[in-house]
């Protein structure tokens, strides 16, 4: 039965990276969590989200959407800074009724050496934008570090913990760590995942999310187009 091998992966990817979810949000503290509001469950951010440099069914989102076994709408766009992706939520988020908007945005931000204040407001505001929608934001902490650009993304951690403490948004933490630091898991230009760092991308969301899934209200649609692929 599929449902059987949704709960045995679950509990493979608990075992497996326990040190994410340990530091995730509580499931009972996220906005939203029993709303069961919308029909869809959606990513939104930048090029690491839209799969540049890989094929389509290589993004994460695609591969998680593969894992889940839930359909999954890549609204990833490459180049997208936070104003960029506040100014086309309406269009490319809140009017395909969401459930489950997965954030993952900020690192063109930092690249551009755009104020933190700013990137912290934009950030907030697509997060309680989403939220008013009966919808559960899913913050994605893109722990990296690029020394050969002088960056350090410490910061940008931590100013996606702030928004998701404040707003109530589920936080899944270090996504990115040993990913974009690491050659094999990475694409020459040093700032994008290759088809390997996308899979383990999408692993450790699928992680991440394990116990928001066990716990939330399912939407009927989704809970209709699970029972039929059973």
């Amino acid at each position: 039965m599929k449902h059987r091998r949704w709960y045995w992966f679950f509990s493979m990817l608990f075992a497996s990276f326990f040190a994410v979810t340990s530091c995730a949000s509580q499931p009972e503290t996220v906005k939203n969590l029993k709303a069961g509001a919308g029909t869809q469950i959606i990513a939104l951010g930048d090029s690491i989200t839209a799969g540049y440099g890989v094929a389509q069914t290589e993004a994460y989102p695609s591969v998680l959407s593969r894992q889940l076994g839930i359909p999954i709408v890549n609204r990833g766009v490459s180049g997208d800074t936070t104003a960029m992706a506040l100014s086309r939520l309406q269009k490319d988020v809140i009017s395909a009724q969401p459930w489950i908007v997965i954030v993952g945005i900020g690192g063109n931000d930092f690249l551009g050496r755009i104020p933190k204040t700013e990137t912290e407001q934009n950030l907030r505001q697509i997060v309680t934008t989403i939220q008013q929608q009966k919808a559960i934001v899913v913050l994605l902490g893109m722990n990296l570090s690029l020394p050969e650009l002088g960056l350090a993304r410490d910061e940008y951690n931590e100013l996606v913990q702030r928004v998701a403490k404040d707003t109530q948004a589920y936080l899944i933490p270090d996504v990115l760590k040993g990913i974009i630091d690491n050659p094999q898991y990475r694409q020459d230009d040093i700032i994008h995942p290759n088809a390997a760092g996308q899979k383990l991308l999408a692993v450790r969301v699928a992680q991440g999310l394990q116990p928001l899934l066990a716990d939330a209200t399912f939407p009927k649609a989704l809970l209709q187009y699970r029972k039929s692929n059973e």
